[in-house]
């Protein structure tokens, strides 16, 4: 009898805690990280703050934005038990949504074109841009594919690499033929090129995965101070080396050191002001939901800057009506896109896997 007690008792109490557990982890039984959405948040709205004409001066945060996002991936990497399934989640994630935004905004730059010839000013052909050249409509897609790319190069080299010190190998000699690449103009198409010098950025990443940057620890009360002191000598190696990386356009000037020590000081300095601060809720639902303003905010600020350009000039604050209206907008399609079509915004599975 006190043997069924104790059974139901624990019965109870496993429900109890489970539904504790559910409630804290949310329906998807997955706790997210509440500093990551924030750190994305924080770039996705340089991203759209540079797009838009603002002018962000700090040394070292025009350098994060995409290496940060590499960063973020690398931290999250997993190999799924195959290359099989990797190539499915990544579709899910990111080709997917690639495929629909670009598709998408191509009919939209053939209608234009059709009904106002030479009102769209842009460096993009037509929907065969993905094979034949780095520049598209929607401009910021690009990075989508980098990710993915990075994720299968990095696979190759972790399932068949197990020593971490030739990992590091074979992902630096990854950035030098990406270097290389670069600096003599061969082009590869779909950007991965691109991947191959960002490679050292997605590593460090999965190499920050082993320490304990996501998890809460006792140091992290020295956080802010720690972020302050990178932030510096990020500030001093932008002001001294000069270092350039535009992995889009395809520039990269400088000592090529000082070139991945600029981003990650500032990847690390902005990671642990974002620890210490947690949430703070319009940017981290920004970053939390990234990849829509990401694929969207082109589209979005380019007719608003048609409009608000014959009225307000960049100079005379012109470039910040269009960011905050274009922010705004982003931050009302998030539910619709997240609700009407989670399937091409990495919300829901489009391949099913088996």
């Amino acid at each position: 009898m006190k043997q069924k007690q104790k059974i139901c008792c624990n019965i109870v109490t496993f429900a109890a805690d489970f539904q504790d557990y559910k409630q804290t982890m949310g329906v998807s039984g997955k706790k997210r990280i509440e500093f990551i959405d924030l750190a994305k948040g924080v770039c996705i709205l340089l991203i759209i703050l540079g797009h838009c004409g603002v002018a962000v001066d700090y040394p070292g945060l025009t350098a994060m934005r995409t290496p940060l996002y590499l960063t973020l991936a690398g931290l999250f990497f997993k190999d799924y038990g195959g290359i099989k399934r990797l190539f499915i989640r990544k579709c899910n994630r990111l080709l997917i949504p690639f495929l629909f935004f670009y598709i998408a905004s191509y009919v939209v730059f053939y209608i234009v074109n059709l009904l106002q010839p030479g009102l769209i000013v842009s460096d993009a052909k037509g929907i065969l841009d993905l094979f034949t050249q780095n520049q598209y409509f929607n401009g910021p897609l690009w990075f989508l594919l980098d990710v993915f790319w990075s994720n299968i190069l990095f696979y190759c080299i972790h399932a068949n690499v197990k020593r971490e010190p030739m990992r590091a190998l074979a992902v630096a000699l990854c950035c030098v033929v990406g270097y290389t690449l670069y600096k003599k103009g061969i082009f590869l198409p779909c950007f991965i090129d691109c991947s191959l010098l960002g490679l050292p950025f997605f590593y460090f990443g999965y190499i920050l995965k082993k320490s304990n940057i996501l998890y809460p620890t006792k140091y992290d009360r020295y956080n802010i101070p720690f972020a302050l002191l990178l932030f510096t000598i990020a500030f001093f190696i932008d002001t001294y080396a000069h270092p350039t990386m535009f992995f889009h356009d395809k520039i990269v000037e400088g000592n090529i050191l000082s070139m991945i020590l600029l981003p990650l000081t500032s990847v690390t300095a902005l990671m642990l002001l974002c620890k210490a601060m947690k949430r703070i809720p319009f940017i981290s639902y920004f970053g939390r939901y990234s990849i829509i303003p990401l694929c969207i905010h082109h589209l979005v600020y380019r007719p608003i800057a048609l409009v608000v350009y014959r009225m307000v000039t960049p100079d005379e604050g012109g470039s910040y009506i269009v960011a905050i209206t274009t922010i705004i907008i982003c931050f009302a399609a998030i539910p619709l896109f997240t609700h009407y079509l989670p399937q091409f915004t990495a919300q829901k599975e489009f391949i099913k896997e088996k």
